[in-house]
Order: C-alpha cells, then sequence, then structure tokens
C-alpha cells in the first residue's frame, strides 16, 4: 500500500501508513492522521487510495486543502505528488515493499505424506430453506465518508447484520434514498453543505413523516438541540468519538425501533378530521402542537391547557390561519409537544372556534364551482288585471305577485319518507 509523508520542514518525518479505509487527517488527536499544526483545523480532510490515486475531501476547513496550488472541495492526487492542508505540505508515495523471505524446503524419508481424509457422506434429503430476516432500513447521512464507514460497519456488527445501512455524504443523496428505499430511521449530521442537517429534517417531516429522525452531530448547543426537536427528531444525541460510544448510540437507536407508549392506545385512524383532535385535546385540557401537512399547506394550532391559543400556516397567523388548517379537506396531523408561540394570535372558547369554522367551510363548499345547486322558485300567480293596467297591455309573465302570504301557506308536500316514500295528492298544507 502507500503512505503519507508531511515534507514541511517543522513536521518533517511524520507519516501515516494507508490501508483500505477512509483516513481523516487533522489536528486533532481523534485523527487517524494527526498533522498537530496552527493552520490545520480540528478534522481538516479525509483520503482514500483507490488504486494508484488518492481521493481527498477536504472537511470544510479553515484555511482551505490544495491540490496543484488550486483549492479543492474534492480532487485526486497521483502517486508521487503532493497536496497541501493549510501550510502543510504531505507526499503521496508508496510504501516499501516487503522484505522476501526464502522458501525452505524439507526433504527428509521420515516425512511422509499426510494420510488422504474422506469426506462424510451428504445426507440428500432436501431441507427447508430458512425463511430470510426482515432487516431494519436505516439511513446514515454525514458528509464524512470516514465516520459513514466506521460506524456503518460497528452498527452492522452490533445488529448482527439485521440492519440494511444506507449511507449518504449530503442531502439531495439522502432524499433520494429515502425515496427510493423504506427507511425506518434516518441518523442526521448537522454540519453539511448546501442543505444543513435541520433543513433536511424538516424536508423529511413533509416528505417522509412516517421516518424516526435522530441527530447526531459533534456541535451539541442548546441553539442545535432545540432547533432539531423543533422540526420533528426523536432524539438529539452527540457524535461519539470511542467504540464505546458508538455501542451507545446503537442501543439507543435500537431502542428507539420498539418505543412504544406505556399507556392507554396506540393505533392509527382513518378519515378522522382535525376538529375531532381538537376536541379530544381540548376536553382533557392538554398542551400540545397540532402539526398539519397536506401537498399544499404546512402549518401548526397550538392548544395550550385546552384552549387554542396561536395559529400559524404560510404568511397567516391568527383566526385566518385557524380555520384555513380547519377547512383543509385530506392531509395528516401531528401532535408535538407543546412549546410557548412566539405571539398569541387567537382569542374564544374551542367551541365557538370550531362552530365557527364548520360555517365557513360550509359557505365555502356550497359556493365552490362545479358543485350541483337546487334552486325553488316560487310559481307566478296569476292575478286579476286592474284598471290602472289592463290585462291586454301586460302577458302573464310580465305581471308581478306583490301579496304577502303567511309562512307556509304556499309549501307544496311532494313527498314523505318514513323509510319507504309515500306520495301524497299535493294538496296544500
Amino acid at each position: 500500500m502507500a503512505k503519507l509523508i508531511v515534507t514541511t520542514k517543522a513536521l518533517s518525518g511524520l507519516s501515516c501508513e494507508l490501508g483500505d479505509h477512509w483516513v481523516t487527517i487533522g489536528r486533532a488527536a481523534t485523527n487517524k492522521f494527526q498533522v498537530p499544526e496552527a493552520s490545520v483545523s480540528g478534522q481538516h480532510c479525509e483520503v482514500l487510495v483507490r488504486g494508484e490515486e488518492l481521493v481527498v475531501r477536504d472537511m470544510r476547513s479553515t484555511n482551505g486543502t490544495f491540490i496543484k496550488g488550486a483549492m479543492i472541495t474534492e480532487g485526486v492526487v497521483k502517486l508521487g505528488e503532493n497536496f497541501r492542508v493549510g501550510e502543510v505540505d504531505i507526499w503521496f508515495e508508496p510504501s516499501e515493499p516487503p522484505k522476501t523471505v526464502p522458501k525452505i524446503t524439507i526433504d527428509h524419508p521420515a516425512i511422509t505424506a499426510a494420510p488422504k481424509v474422506e469426506s462424510p457422506a451428504v445426507d440428500p434429503t432436501p431441507k427447508e430453506t430458512p425463511k430470510p430476516i426482515k432487516k431494519r432500513q436505516v439511513l446514515l447521512v454525514d458528509d464524512s465518508m470516514a465516520f459513514l464507514e466506521t460506524i456503518s460497519e460497528m452498527f452492522e456488527l452490533l445488529s448482527s447484520k439485521s440492519w440494511e445501512i444506507h449511507k449518504a455524504a449530503a442531502a439531495d443523496q439522502a432524499l433520494v434514498i429515502l425515496q427510493q428505499h423504506q427507511n425506518e430511521l434516518a441518523v442526521v449530521d448537522i454540519n453539511m453543505p448546501m442543505l444543513d442537517g435541520v433543513q433536511l429534517l424538516g424536508v423529511i417531516q413533509r416528505r417522509h413523516p412516517d421516518v424516526k429522525k435522530v441527530v447526531l452531530t459533534g456541535h451539541a448547543t442548546d441553539t442545535n438541540r432545540a432547533n432539531s426537536l423543533a422540526h420533528g427528531a426523536e432524539l438529539f444525541l452527540e457524535k461519539p468519538v470511542t467504540s464505546n460510544g458508538i455501542v451507545s448510540v446503537f442501543n439507543l437507536l435500537n431502542d428507539l425501533f420498539v418505543w412504544s407508549q406505556r399507556e392507554g392506545f396506540s393505533g392509527t385512524l382513518r378519515q378522522v378530521g382535525l376538529t375531532d383532535v381538537i376536541q379530544i385535546e381540548c376536553l382533557r385540557r392538554s398542551s400540545c402542537i397540532l402539526e398539519v401537512h397536506n401537498p399544499d399547506t404546512h402549518g401548526a394550532i397550538y392548544i395550550e391547557c385546552g384552549a387554542m391559543v396561536h395559529a400559524t400556516t404560510g404568511m397567516l397567523t391568527g383566526e385566518k390561519a385557524l380555520f384555513c388548517l380547519l377547512g383543509l379537506r385530506n392531509g395528516e396531523f401531528r401532535l408535538k409537544p407543546f412549546l410557548p408561540p412566539p405571539a398569541r394570535t387567537v382569542q374564544g372558547s374551542w367551541e365557538y372556534l370550531l362552530m365557527e369554522a364548520a360555517r365557513m367551510s360550509d359557505e365555502a363548499h356550497l359556493a365552490r364551482p362545479g358543485d350541483e345547486t337546487v334552486i325553488i322558485t316560487k310559481p307566478i300567480l296569476e292575478t286579476k288585471p286592474t284598471s290602472a293596467t289592463p290585462a291586454a297591455d301586460k302577458s302573464a309573465s310580465q305581471v308581478e305577485d306583490t301579496s304577502f302570504k303567511e309562512l307556509g301557506e304556499d309549501i307544496v308536500v311532494i313527498s314523505t319518507y318514513d323509510g319507504n316514500w309515500h306520495p301524497v295528492d299535493g294538496a296544500k298544507r
């Protein structure tokens, strides 16, 4: 195999043997090739030998990674060439060939050939082929190929190969994998290029709401934790740096597959309205956030101690947003732990608000173009012409009935229904 040798004078002679796996280079002691120099980032870049080439990937370092003087995000170095990390030059060269050991042959009459061992008889009875075990589908998203390689190998070993690991180094790759495979769990890093982990959580939440989401990051700040949990993450974990840490992370993820409610019922409701869910939560005087999704709309209704206090969707807030969400005919919802809303924009009892939303929804449904509308017209009654208005001057269709009659006088019963239709004689009631 090949190796890396630092040629910068201050660190001259520092080297690292390369193998078949990704190797991280950086100032931190957690890197396989530690380069303790101020211009080198904690995790500066990672490399992989591919034939007679070295693939080099920069890890968003502060001072950059350079090949032939050009800053790169990802590039290739040939044998006998060098690249630079920060202000440190590293040479890529082949390792010294191993020394050959002369072959020793022994020729002695006392040494005889080993006795021939007969192979055991084969049972001709066909055996049942064991049914394949359905593997859990897990997606790992991290911009470090070295980390993905290490943790996926550990997870497969710890799960006794009952996990099928899918790996993605960027958000677009992750979304393609989620589209192609029915993943149950997505483990996402935060610090990634283009689309960061928090934004990716939001996209997964909208497109694949059934996928459990976990953040695994080296930047475990309170802000990142709050943002991750607000975007649908079930767990927020710090990236492990030891094998014991990886085992702990695996145990937490494995438990996530079997987490269930300790009390009450669990299941799926079909064709349930948002008003039903809101009534249940308000009657229980619960505090939660009801997230609502459909292909065109995404919003949230805040319920605090059994009262709706805030609603938002798109650019709308308050009652306009609430009525917009309650007017949706289909979609998905999810109950999340309550967090104080940015403002309290909804007032009034939940009973009144639901009744008002139902009224507005009914009016919108009746006014919708294309719906059948039944129009009841009043029959034109013949009137006797007066002296001021001769009958010859006006046709029957032009005569306007201006008389007022008592309520119900002109109602005609066409038929009644009590389980069977019974026509009546049409007499006035």
